[in-house]
């Protein structure tokens, strides 16, 4: 039994995210009885500051903002409610330009409305629930991840597959030919993700085609390979993204 009305999340990036990147989204949720559903609608905001030219440079296009309705899968309800039981709510309405800004409006017998005490629970869960209705509407496809680890002595691989459709995660992977399947814990991704995006990704010297030589190569789903160490590179100096990034590989055929 759902333990609220309504829900509504508001949403808008800090001040500190430019356009064409900032945005502001309102998502209301409706419980039914197995499941939730949805109503998104998301705008990018201060474009006008900028020329069509400068959003195409940076892979957007003339409009892309985003609406959608329909039903998400039972294990977001199940979600929802551990979030909310506990959730209390702060009463401030007050905005921070450095921080990302977010509001709920909580309908049960009465109406609660405001910034939740647990604001980074929140955020972290509304980006999740974003993604999964990315998936859901086919917006965007699951996160993957495909590694080649070739040496002298044979050639490894593994792909990791993470559905915020399903909140799933699986890791397949081949060594000297045999392949296993096995699930990666859910709890786990977002550490994995951090640190997978820790480095600087290299897209302009990265090739289209699958690695022959050795060396540890990356893919992150849009189809294009990234070698450790030449086009996977630190941020910056004295960072150590890439060992963290190999601890990730380790994980993976472990």
């Amino acid at each position: 039994m759902a333990t609220f009305r309504k829900l509504t999340i508001q949403f808008e990036t800090s001040a500190q995210l430019p356009p064409p990147y900032s945005y502001r989204y309102v998502l209301r949720i409706l419980p039914t009885e197995q499941t939730i559903n949805v109503d998104l609608k998301l705008t990018y905001t201060h474009r006008d500051e900028l020329d069509a030219d400068e959003i195409e440079a940076e892979g957007f296009t003339d409009n892309d903002d985003y609406q959608w309705k329909g039903t998400l899968e039972k294990v977001w309800s199940d979600e929802l409610e551990k979030v909310l039981k506990k959730t209390q709510m702060g009463g401030s309405m007050l905005q921070d330009e450095e921080l990302d800004f977010l509001t709920l409006e909580w309908e049960t017998d009465t109406t609660k409305k405001g910034q939740p005490k647990n604001t980074e629970d929140w955020l972290y869960f509304a980006q999740e629930l974003l993604q999964a209705i990315y998936e859901t509407s086919e917006k965007e496809r699951p996160f993957e991840m495909q590694v080649i680890d070739a040496t002298s002595q044979g050639t490894r691989e593994a792909q990791l597959t993470a559905s915020f459709r399903t909140r799933t995660a699986q890791v397949k992977r081949v060594v000297d030919g045999k392949t296993s399947l096995r699930f990666y814990p859910w709890q786990e991704l977002p550490s994995l993700m951090e640190t997978v995006y820790a480095p600087n990704w290299l897209t302009d010297n990265a090739s289209s085609q699958k690695p022959k030589r050795n060396g540890l190569y990356f893919n992150l789903g849009d189809g294009v390979w990234y070698e450790w160490g030449k086009q996977v590179v630190e941020p910056g100096k004295g960072a150590k993204t890439l060992s963290k990034l190999k601890d990730v590989v380790t994980t993976l055929f472990g």
